[in-house]
């Protein structure tokens, strides 16, 4: 099988002058296995060079205030908007996601953009002091921002173009540095990205480096770091931050839950779950990952959840299927998952098989809570529901690690709806409703 965006690294050659060459990074199109480009990667001597010129850079762009940010961000922004076209083609390209869905990234990215721009100045707006409450004391509080010279923004696969932007932006406007290294699986976008930045003419202040040697070189470098990946990895990047003593914060992966109670709408209940667990083809942190359903209504909601994944299909008439996975390395993760379940006892009711990077939309019953595919993050087009006594159990069962980032309740009782939202926190709660992160793309 050939690898989604997999990185072929060829082997270090030595040049004639005896340094030793990067090694160059193959990205492939999961969708058809072609060869997209090859791109020189960045070792640490590399990473730490442009990190230093960032940081250089870095006093330029902040001695122009926010003021003067905003217009570099503006004319950042419109040079996204004229190139909209190409960069979604090339970020459906090299994730193997539909038209529609690279659009809603693109939608994403943008709205993340004017957000800041539109409310950066007052997130900024100096000190307030706040009157100690104590009628002798005269002391006061003050709140101020300390400022990061350069930001390290370790991306995945997963949206490789939202979440670097969601990241880097409210950093370029508080006047800071960006490097950015996406996953060696999908780093063009974001590649396309930073030469859009020093097209326009702005201070060199957002670049991004590529390649497996760059992310840690990244960690050694800058003065704070964004990471959004697995919790494995993330544990890696708490440590080699905390040994620098150097801020991070980590946005990491995690198993949504649905909880289907006895007085649920099912039909309302078994569409939207469909489409909360497949959109983009599962992968994303908020995709419903596990479903726990009353006994009472079990039966009844496990055919209509089948119905609505035997009939997923695209988001738009024009987009030619559901997409493709990224990854195929995920592909065997799902896949193996899959198997485990099946071999201690679940049900495949439809679905579970893989054609190249296509993963078939897939129910499975009788599902264990024990069971790897219950405790294990899928990122992958997988339903797997079990059957519970009572919301109790439910609630419980969902509150088990790993931890979820977001929660579904299923009921037409408005008091356990609301006593769920409080139970659930922190994760984002939804009564009758899934995350927006399927929200369908806005034209701009």
């Amino acid at each position: 099988m050939r690898t989604a965006l997999s990185t072929q690294m060829n082997q270090m050659k030595v040049s004639d002058s005896g340094k030793v060459r990067p090694p160059m990074l193959t990205v492939i199109a999961p969708a058809d296995g072609r060869v997209i480009e090859t791109i020189p990667t960045d070792d640490p001597d590399q990473v730490r060079a442009i990190v230093d010129r960032l940081r250089d850079n870095g006093a330029l762009w902040r001695s122009l205030g926010v003021v003067g940010r905003i217009h570099w961000l503006t004319s950042f922004r419109n040079w996204l908007l004229d190139n909209r076209d190409e960069l979604v083609a090339l970020l459906e390209l090299e994730t193997g996601k539909s038209e529609s869905e690279s659009e809603a990234e693109f939608a994403l990215a943008l709205e993340a953009l004017e957000h800041y721009r539109a409310h950066g100045a007052a997130f900024l707006g100096g000190r307030h002091p706040q009157v100690a409450v104590r009628p002798t004391a005269s002391m006061q509080v003050a709140l101020a921002n300390q400022l990061c010279s350069v930001m390290g923004v370790v991306g995945p696969w997963t949206y490789p173009l939202a979440l670097a932007v969601f990241d880097a932006v409210p950093a370029l406007l508080a006047g800071a540095a960006v490097v950015v290294k996406p996953s060696s699986e999908t780093p063009l976008t974001m590649r396309a990205v930073t030469a859009g930045w020093a097209s326009i003419g702005a201070p060199m202040v957002f670049e991004t480096v590529a390649g497996h040697d760059a992310g840690p070189a990244v960690l050694d470098s800058v003065d704070y770091v964004r990471f959004t990946g697995s919790a494995d990895t993330g544990k890696v990047v708490a440590l080699r931050a905390a040994g620098r003593l150097i801020p991070c914060c980590l946005d990491i992966g995690g198993k949504s839950a649905a909880v289907v109670l006895a007085d649920a709408d099912l039909d309302q209940a078994a569409a939207c779950i469909a489409l909360g667990g497949l959109a983009n083809s599962g992968q994303s942190c908020n995709c419903v990952e596990r479903i726990y359903v009353e006994s009472a209504v079990h039966d009844a909601f496990i055919d209509k959840l089948v119905h609505e994944a035997a009939a997923f299909g695209p988001m738009t008439d024009d987009d030619p299927g559901i997409g493709v996975m990224t990854s195929a390395a995920q592909v065997g993760i799902v896949r193996d998952q899959v198997r485990d379940a099946l071999l201690k006892g679940a049900r495949l009711l439809c679905g579970g098989t893989a054609t190249g990077h296509v993963f078939e939309p897939t129910v499975l019953a009788d599902v264990d809570p024990a069971m790897s595919i219950m405790t294990r993050q899928t990122l992958g087009p997988v339903l797997p529901v079990v059957r519970v006594a009572d919301a109790g159990e439910a609630f419980e069962l969902a509150l088990r690690p790993p931890a979820a980032p977001c929660v579904s309740v299923w009921t037409t009782d408005a008091a356990v709806g609301a006593r769920a939202v409080g139970r659930f926190a922190p994760a984002l709660v939804g009564v009758n409703d899934i995350s927006g992160h399927i929200a369908r793309p806005t034209p701009f």
